[in-house]
Formats: structure tokens, sequence, C-alpha cells
């Protein structure tokens, strides 16, 4: 399980055709934005908790993405601007929510949205530059977000919703 946050099509159109040719992931799930990386846990046991966390005082914001990037994986992403610190916020609240198991590793959150991966330096580093080129910024409300889980084919799909309130 994991929660994530599905930018409206419309907003990521251009993302997704760059994810098409890629991104080893595209066909597994739609252009997205984690924000509580895959963790285990039953459906009864999370949902509560999850939904409890975003009542606690999450509400609908603005995302921007703008200019892209890249990981020392070789990972290249498109960056959060606009967003990006009630994103690191709800990363924080619910990832306490579910309460990862201690020993978990914990990598620094950087909001983003994954475009794909580069097989070495200079591929990604290539990537980063295609991207940055070809990728206009894109702005969106983020309302809600999406619980999703794998299923036995691999595939990632949306088991329930966690609505963000209108301040």
């Amino acid at each position: 399980m994991a929660v994530v946050l599905f930018p409206p099509a419309e907003a990521v159109g251009a993302a997704e055709e760059f994810r098409r040719e890629h991104d080893p992931l595209f066909h597994r799930i739609a252009a997205h934005l984690t924000v509580v990386f895959p963790f285990e846990s039953t459906w009864e046991r999370a949902a509560p908790r999850l939904e409890r966390a975003v009542a606690a005082g999450a509400t609908a914001f603005e995302v921007v993405l703008a200019g892209a990037g890249r990981f020392d994986d070789g990972v290249v992403y498109l960056r959060v601007g606009e967003g990006a610190p009630v994103l690191a916020a709800l990363h924080e609240r619910l990832t306490d929510a579910v309460a990862p198991p201690t020993g978990a590793v914990h990598l620094p959150f950087v909001p983003h949205l994954t475009l794909g991966r580069g097989t070495g330096p200079a591929e990604s580093a290539f990537l980063e530059r295609q991207a940055a080129g070809r990728l206009a910024e894109t702005r969106f409300r983020a309302e809600r977000l999406s619980l999703v889980v794998e299923d036995a084919r691999g595939i990632w799909v949306e088991r329930g919703r966690l609505a963000l309130p209108v301040a």
C-alpha cells in the first residue's frame, strides 16, 4: 500500500508521453507524486489512521511542477515548486500515522514526479536535459490523495481516496 497524489491527466499529458519512453513503471502506475512510500499494512488498519491524519488539518493546495532534476540512482523527475512544503508536511503526518517499522531506511523526502531512469550517469544527465527542454511548467490543485495497492499483476490500483478539504 502507498499514498500518492495523481495530478489531473490534462496537467501531466506531456510528462506521461516522456514517461512512456523512459519510465519502466509506466504501465504499472499513472504519473503521480508519492506522499507515503509503499508500506505493509492491512486496509482495515491503515485507512482509518490515514483518514484521521488528513482530517487533523490537511487542506487542498496548489502544486506547480517546474524544472527537471535527477537523483544519484539515475531517476529523472519533475521538481515540485509550489506545494513542496505542504507535501513534505503531509508525508510526515501520514507516515507517522501508519507507523513504518522501526529500522526502516528513511530517505530524505523530495516531492517529485518520476519521469524515467537512465542506465548510467551520462544517460541520466541526457534525460534530465531532455525533460527540462520538453516539459513546460504545469499547475494544478491537489484536492485528494489516493491509497493504492499493488495487484497480483504488479499494477498499482486505487483502493481508496482521502479528500483534502477546501480551506
